[in-house]
């Protein structure tokens, strides 16, 4: 996706270069004639000034091709993206038109201000307003920063200018970018195949890593790498499940619910594998266990299905042959060994399914409504949540942060919809910045004011906004050191020159997901080359632009922390609140199915509908404590990067219930049954202490803690008037408790499933004490629970 989104936007900018060159070459668009007698110093002034109008021309066509191919990917269906695209010159040319208008120096740096507030409002209104905003900023700016240049009556020329960018876009995206679901799907299955590859030898290497070594810190290292692969695959099965919503993207011979089946079953076994593994190679095992193992992630890396197939075989033998009081396998490391002979099995099934499925081609001929409606009769719904393609990161937690009262500061106490916070804190942030960055210089003052508006793109906390503004710093610092090197090496070549600019754009554009730095790095190096053509390019030139971005990035960071912060505390409240909801709502489909496997409402396509529910938010949690890479987020680091460690642990749990509860609970007994139904209810109920304390403030809370109060005090386990609220009370003792009246193994899947339970408690209960909630055994509540 990063790839092709690179090319569409530097082939664009490529073929707009040449049109406007040519366009201007042909019609002499704003170019002041040149008289035949002129002196040699006259002559060279004006052939200057044309030449730097045609620089304009194409940095017009440049601005909208750029940003059109960046954000066409918010609209998904091809009419929208083409009315969009159309759309998006009207607010560019409106204020380009103002920004001409007004000479008064004052009321220029005002409209900016103004602009950038009232552009970022607008995206309330989706990706029009989105794009639109920024597209009206640039509009402004850019009047303001050529009227010097042209004044109101060239309009004409600078709108036809705009659409040749457009225009090109246009035909750039549509003849070669054009949305095809099909191909999309196959790309998607593509990446998660890598993804998978890497993860399996990852695992491999580990793991053969392991039986050598006694390192701890190798272990803890890998350890950490291997949770970033688990995250990037489970990524990439979101993506392709959000695919899943389109009828088209569905070869034939397959359902949608079917490849999203295989693809689930894919993703939890090789996850299963993978974590099963890491904890077997710390295990004093049998030596035939150890190389069977190994075999098995040798097989899995190698995609020898049958050799997997066997080794889980092998594995499972292992198992049954030797007694357990005799064989030298402790109890956990046999649970262990069967939960990752179950996976390799499972991996193995799913994996042979999807090796049908390059082979197939395309349905074709299939009217979408008809599609569409058997989707809804097969009842499959993808839950994948994307935004422009990919996962909305914290982007709609933060929203819902926002909207909500946070703590007991009077900031916190602020609810405002996440574009209106926005809005104003870039007007602040804006408007210091074009005070301070005008102090510094009155030419160059927009660098500052550009900086600070890119503090605010696509960052949705201030932990974000923070890493943001720091690595802008810092990518304009290598930037201008590679500009300025490359600037000399080039020299006034002017086809070197553009391959500089096309490259650079190039590789920050691929990179920027990876880290923003990197477009920072490509942008500061365009820009040296576009002063290289302006004549204008010097070493001071280029620490002045430092200095100024340096200006601007700090009066946003500033402002971000003292204007209606967002702080990442706050919104990782509301992630860990929607991620303890959804396990919570996961595990009681689960006990339902367990319960009573006959009358169970859930069938296994909603059960992992609401698996998906939970990998949705664990996203959203990750990305939200993805900011504390960053030093300067501060002492949170720790406690927060705990709560991400225990939300990673209840999901897996939480899969791996899902998977062991199809078969139910045979053979247990009334008591049992019970039994059961208390844990259940006490494991709902205490989850919903906790979901109760993370909740924003309600009206009438209640005074025995079960609501939140507008201090965010039930958040540390008092009610508003300081009493304590409700504990979590662990249900773990109840589920050991139906487990030993169960006939059968330790390896069985109903043991397996009461012991994923008692697991998830625990890792619910480490989730309560991270929200200071009290955390009490049975014995402990018991003179509570009977007085409610």
């Amino acid at each position: 996706m990063r790839l092709r989104m690179a090319v569409e936007c530097v082939l664009a900018i490529a073929i707009v270069l040449t049109a406007e060159w040519l366009f201007v070459r042909a019609t002499g668009a704003l170019q002041v004639p040149v008289p035949a007698r002129a002196p040699a110093a006259l002559a060279a002034q004006l052939w200057m000034l044309n030449h730097a109008l045609a620089v304009i021309a194409m940095m017009l066509g440049a601005i909208i091709a750029l940003v059109c191919g960046f954000g066409v990917s918010m609209v998904a269906a091809p009419r929208g993206q083409c009315w969009l695209m159309l759309f998006l010159p009207l607010p560019m040319l409106a204020l380009l038109a103002a920004g001409l208008t007004i000479h008064t120096r004052v009321l220029s740096l005002a409209l900016l201000v103004a602009v950038l507030a009232a552009g970022t409002y607008c995206r309330r209104f989706g990706p029009p307003g989105f794009m639109g905003g920024m597209l009206a900023f640039m509009g402004a700016f850019l009047g303001f920063f050529i009227q010097d240049y042209v004044t109101i009556g060239d309009f004409g020329w600078l709108a036809a200018e705009v659409l040749i960018g457009t225009a090109a876009i246009l035909v750039v995206h549509f003849a070669f970018f054009r949305p095809r679901p099909v191909t999309a799907l196959r790309r998607m299955q593509r990446s998660y195949s890598a993804r998978a590859r890497a993860l399996a030898s990852d695992v491999a290497e580990l793991y053969a890593a392991s039986t050598r070594s006694e390192d701890p810190g190798e272990y803890r290292r890998g350890e950490k790498r291997l949770q970033r692969q688990l995250l990037r695959l489970n990524e990439a099965a979101l993506l392709i499940d959000a695919q899943l919503d389109s009828p088209a993207a569905v070869p034939a011979g397959w359902s949608p619910a079917a490849l999203h089946q295989h693809l689930f079953d894919a993703e939890v076994g090789l996850s299963n594998l993978a974590r099963f593994a890491h904890a077997l190679a710390r295990r004093p095992l049998p030596g035939r266990a150890r190389a069977l193992v190994l075999a098995s992630l040798v097989a899995a890396r190698d995609g020898d299905l049958a050799a997997v197939g066997e080794a889980a075989a092998g594995i499972t033998a292992l198992l049954a042959e030797h007694d357990p009081g005799r064989s030298g396998v402790a109890p956990e490391d046999r649970i262990l060994l069967q939960r990752f002979a179950t996976s390799v099995t499972g991996l193995a099934t799913a994996l042979s399914a999807f090796r049908l499925y390059p082979e197939s081609r395309p349905a074709a001929g299939l009217p979408s409504e008809l599609a569409r409606a058997e989707l809804a009769a097969a009842g499959f719904r993808p839950q994948a949540l994307t935004f422009a393609g990919w996962l909305p990161g914290s982007a709609f937690v933060a929203g819902a942060a926002s909207a909500e009262r946070g703590g007991s500061g009077p900031s916190e106490r602020i609810r405002l919809a996440p574009y209106a916070r926005i809005a104003i804190q870039m007007g602040v942030a804006v408007g210091a910045a074009v005070i301070a960055g005008d102090a510094m210089s009155g030419r160059r003052f927009y660098w500052a004011v550009i900086a600070a508006f890119i503090v605010f793109m696509g960052a949705n906390t201030a932990g974000e906004q923070l890493r943001k503004g720091f690595f802008r710093v810092v990518g304009t610092l290598v930037g201008v050191v590679a500009g300025s090197l490359l600037a000399h090496a080039v020299g006034d070549r002017v086809w070197l020159q553009i391959l500089v600019v096309l490259v650079s754009l190039f590789l920050g554009l691929y990179l920027f997901r990876v880290n923003y730095a990197f477009m920072t790095v490509g942008i500061t190096v365009m820009v040296s080359q576009l002063y290289v053509e302006l004549d204008e390019l010097s070493n001071s030139l280029l620490l002045l632009r430092l200095g100024e971005t340096a200006v601007g990035a700090g009066v946003a960071m500033l402002t971000v922390l003292l204007v209606l912060p967002l702080h990442i505390g706050r919104v990782a409240r509301v992630a860990a609140r929607q991620q303890l909801e959804a396990l919570a709502d996961l595990a009681d489909r689960c006990l339902e199915r367990l319960a009573d496997q006959a009358s169970a409402t859930g069938s296994d396509l909603e059960l992992r509908a609401a698996a998906r529910r939970v990998d949705n938010a664990y996203q959203a949690l990750a990305a939200t404590v993805r900011p504390l890479a960053t030093p300067l987020v501060g002492p949170q680091a720790g406690p927060l990067s705990g709560l991400l460690a225990t939300a990673a642990a209840g999901r897996n749990y939480t899969r791996n219930l899902l998977l062991d509860a199809v078969t139910g609970l045979p053979g247990l007994d009334p008591g049992g049954t019970v039994t059961l139904a208390a844990a259940r209810h006490q494991l709902a109920d205490s989850t919903a202490a906790v979901t109760t304390a993370l909740a924003p403030a309600r009206a009438g809370a209640r005074a025995d803690g079960s609501g939140a109060d507008g201090d965010g005090a039930a958040g540390h386990g008092t009610d508003r008037r300081g009493r304590p609220g409700r504990p979590y009370v662990r249900s773990a003792s109840l589920f050991a408790r139906v487990a030993d009246g169960l006939p059968g193994p330790v390896t069985s899947p109903p043991q397996l499933a009461l012991r994923d339970l008692q697991l998830l408690d625990g890792a619910l209960a480490e989730a309560a004490r991270w929200a200071e909630v009290p955390v009490t055994d049975l014995d402990t509540a018991a003179p509570e629970a009977s007085r409610r």
